[in-house]
């Protein structure tokens, strides 16, 4: 993840603008890309297994798939 603000970009730092991105996310409260599909939800983040951030991912609710993708969604059930 990475932010255009100074302190980030000047500091190379954590700032408030990636803490907060970070917490929504965790929260499940993030909503940056609105599924107008009610069977699709997400984005969820990934964690590698040092729990790095590794990846999103989208889930359709009727099935349990996953994918990276949310296109890939659309035909799954």
């Amino acid at each position: 993840m990475a932010c255009t603000c100074p302190h980030h970009v000047h500091r190379n730092a954590v700032c408030k603008h990636m803490a907060a991105v970070e917490n929504a996310a965790e929260e499940g409260t993030l909503d940056a890309f609105p599924s107008d599909d009610e069977r699709l939800s997400g984005p969820y983040t990934g964690y590698d297994k040092y729990g790095t951030v590794d990846h999103t991912y989208w889930t359709c609710e009727n099935c349990d798939a996953e994918a990276t993708r949310k296109g890939a969604l659309t035909d799954c059930c």
